[in-house]
């Protein structure tokens, strides 16, 4: 997802109707009515739109009652955003935000444990079981979100460059052993090339890491108090990717730099670009005679892909304000079929929903709806922990990218991020 990679993340649609209760929460006799913050990072123009749309029908239909405050946010500067804010008792009420921050913040105290809230309106049946699960804190089974909407990672091709070479679109899904001939023979540099990512120190991760779950490597993965670094059955992930870039040609060295990569696959420039299914409108408007199609990643020893759920977090600091009850109203309405789908569908994302996911304007083969949708079986989230974000800034991605720039074996990456990512593991548990 933009945002997502944006924020060093990486991706991102919506949960199920549960209207506010009439009454709840009302005024006594002519008192001034609560004012919620809604702090929001959706950003492509139809979920802008939406979602202003959806704050605009409240305060007409509930404003007497409680005023929904709309505050833009953006993905590159919402940590520094939140972290200052929870730190400093300003945290907006309403939080936008991913599963991983939500329970990283949440165990830290920012956001409130939501569970009894969620088990009561409805939304623990009405929404999708993996995405719930995302929201799910492994440490202690606290939901510290709601899981509105989100994203699958796909793989864009040039429609036109496979047809040309005699590949057949793998719609239906495809193998690393499928992947890496086709991937040759459909690079010639430096006229152009097979695959383009974006490995800078802050992006690696996001572009790797769902090649690395595929061959059953967890990177992260445990229950309760029992964590561990899980790097060593990625050999083949984090080889495969070093030998696209020095045995095959199949990267660019341009990578390492953050170009703009999907201008530059709609200018034929890359055959391949994997990213999040939120790229289509930027890949269609960039060049609109350009003939491309989506496409499963290519599958090892399982299917995965990143796929993250967006969440909408009340913040801890409401308690004080006495806007907890108020904000709570305001996320359901956010939340319910209608206002969800409608914001995911604008972001080019898909609803939580169960009932939303299947709106004929997620399942059609327009603009390869059809395909995402599909994938969504094989989202996988980052992990949970709040030690992971750490471990990813300070290790994981920097020190990938080192290994691609022949600045350290692979022995010496998987040792690193097993040994130094432990000790990161039990400061946090401590």
């Amino acid at each position: 997802m933009a945002g997502l990679s944006a924020a060093g993340v990486a991706l991102a649609a919506c949960a199920a109707p549960v209207a506010p209760q009439e009454g709840a929460g009302d005024m006594e006799g002519g008192a001034e009515p609560q004012t919620v913050q809604f702090y929001t990072l959706v950003w492509q123009p139809g979920a802008v739109e939406a979602a202003q749309a959806a704050i605009d029908n409240w305060n007409a239909e509930h404003g007497s009652r409680i005023t929904a405050e709309y505050i833009q946010g953006g993905w590159g500067q919402a940590r520094d955003y939140l972290t200052t804010s929870i730190a400093g008792g300003v945290t907006p009420d309403i939080v936008h935000g991913i599963t991983a921050w939500a329970n990283e913040y949440g165990t830290q105290g920012g956001y409130l444990d939501l569970t009894e809230l969620m088990n009561n309106s409805g939304l623990v049946e009405s929404t999708h079981p993996k995405a719930l699960d995302a929201a799910v804190s492994p440490l202690d089974g606290k939901i510290f979100s709601v899981p509105w909407c989100w994203e699958v990672g796909t793989m864009y091709v040039n429609a036109d460059r496979f047809h040309e070479a005699g590949f057949e679109l793998p719609l239906d899904g495809w193998t690393w052993d499928d992947f890496i001939p086709a991937a040759k023979e459909l690079t010639s540099p430096p006229e152009y090339y097979g695959l383009a990512a974006n490995l800078t120190a802050t992006q690696t991760t996001e572009d790797i890491i769902a090649w690395m779950w595929q061959t059953g490597a967890e990177v992260m993965g445990g229950s309760g108090q029992n964590w561990e670094i899980d790097v060593q059955p990625a050999r083949e992930a984090l080889q495969l990717w070093h030998d696209m870039l020095w045995v095959d040609d199949i990267l660019s060295q341009e990578s390492f730099g953050g170009s703009n990569t999907l201008e530059a696959f709609g200018l034929g420039i890359y055959t391949m670009r994997q990213t999040g299914c939120w790229a289509r409108r930027i890949v269609m408007e960039a060049e609109p005679e350009f003939e491309w199609h989506m496409v499963p990643l290519p599958h090892y020893k399982r299917h995965a892909n990143s796929s993250e759920p967006q969440t909408w977090s009340v913040a801890t600091d409401s308690t004080a304000r006495g806007t907890v009850d108020a904000a709570w109203e305001v996320t359901l309405w956010l939340s319910n079929d209608e206002n969800s789908s409608a914001i995911a569908y604008g972001d080019w994302l898909f609803p939580t929903s169960i009932k939303a996911m299947e709106d004929p304007r997620f399942t059609t083969t327009e603009h390869a709806w059809d395909v995402a949708l599909r994938e969504v079986e094989h989202g996988v989230g980052y992990p949970k922990h709040p030690a992971w974000a750490e471990f990813d800034d300070r290790l994981l991605g920097p020190n990938i990218q080192k290994y691609l720039q022949n600045e350290m074996t692979l022995d010496e990456l998987i040792d690193l991020l097993e040994v130094e990512g432990t000790k990161i593991l039990q400061e946090y548990q401590a």
